[in-house]
């Protein structure tokens, strides 16, 4: 059981017992400046700051991570981590704000700020076993769009796939339980095969249909099985897509259910969330990994 609401409330009673508990997990309860590393410090009377006997800077457990500046409690920060990783599918930012009591503008602007700190990848492990390959598109359809929008899409000549109204997203399904989703320009090979290389080991055994952009890829693995779902072959004993295909049900559902619209700008931020999800979706201390992650400066 990952952490819930009722949870937050018991453990985080006050702002105290938030500055406390990141403290511990940032300091291990030895404060360090985070300006010259110095951990010879005082702490200010009637305040969470401390002062660094060495540069003379004061600071916090906040300076550098998702919650500096925020005026906001760090209780209702600590409730949004928890409502974010409890819902499957999203959770928008105007049921949030309704939820912890702050204004739309507000609520996103701390999903954004979560969003980075769930970014994956930075272990360098790359993918092994069965890895699952697939590309889907994300966007409006395009008879939703306005006729000016239509046009101008017309006239600079994006239309000719029929899905150029749309984003591209390629992702990669390690069985052993982990995903990667990347945003791309356009789904070919260019795009497509350097992320391949940098996420999966060369013992891997590849699975994807019979897209053009995944054509060679067999040179450069242990594996490459490829379906034929032009002719209904979507499974090949153990090689087959659904998992991800499942997963991209799931994702859209969330996309289009919960957040309706979701800027290319931005698009990345939503699938670093489900991606976070996905990964430690059996970690019961998925919480305590995500405020450890905020208070990485690297995230900022």
């Amino acid at each position: 059981m990952h952490m819930n609401v009722s949870e937050v409330f018991t453990r985080f009673p006050s702002q105290d017992s938030c500055i406390q508990y990141l403290e511990g997990l940032r300091w291990q309860n030895e404060p360090e400046c985070p300006y010259c590393k110095s951990k010879q410090s005082s702490q200010r009377k009637d305040s969470h700051r401390h002062q660094c006997n060495n540069c003379n800077n004061s600071y916090s457990v906040l300076v550098g991570t998702i919650f500096e500046d925020t005026k906001l409690p760090l209780f209702k920060w600590f409730l949004a981590i928890s409502l974010m990783l409890n819902a499957k599918k999203g959770l928008s930012a105007l049921q949030l704000g309704r939820d912890i009591g702050v204004n739309r503008k507000t609520a996103w602007y701390l999903q954004m700020r979560i969003r980075k700190a769930m970014q994956e990848g930075g272990d360098n492990d790359l993918f092994r076993g069965i890895v699952e390959i697939d590309e889907t598109y994300i966007g409006g359809a395009q008879r939703n769009h306005s006729k000016q929008k239509r046009q101008q899409r017309r006239e600079s000549g994006l239309n000719f796939t029929g899905m150029q109204h749309k984003q591209a997203v390629i992702g990669l399904l390690e069985r052993a339980g982990r995903i990667k989703l990347e945003v791309i320009e356009r789904a070919h090979g260019k795009t497509i095969k350097p992320i391949i290389e940098q996420t999966v080991s060369k013992d891997a055994s590849l699975v994807t249909d019979g897209f053009g952009g995944y054509a060679g890829l067999n040179k450069h693995y242990k594996e490459h099985q490829v379906l034929n779902k032009e002719k209904e072959e979507y499974v090949r004993g153990e090689y087959h897509t659904n998992t991800l295909e499942g997963f991209w049900t799931l994702l859209k559902r969330g996309i289009y259910g919960q957040y309706h619209k979701v800027s290319i700008k931005h698009l990345q931020s939503y699938l670093n969330e489900f991606t976070f999800k996905y990964n430690h979706r059996d970690n019961k201390s998925n919480f305590d990994l995500l405020l450890n992650r905020s208070l990485m400066p690297s995230v900022i």
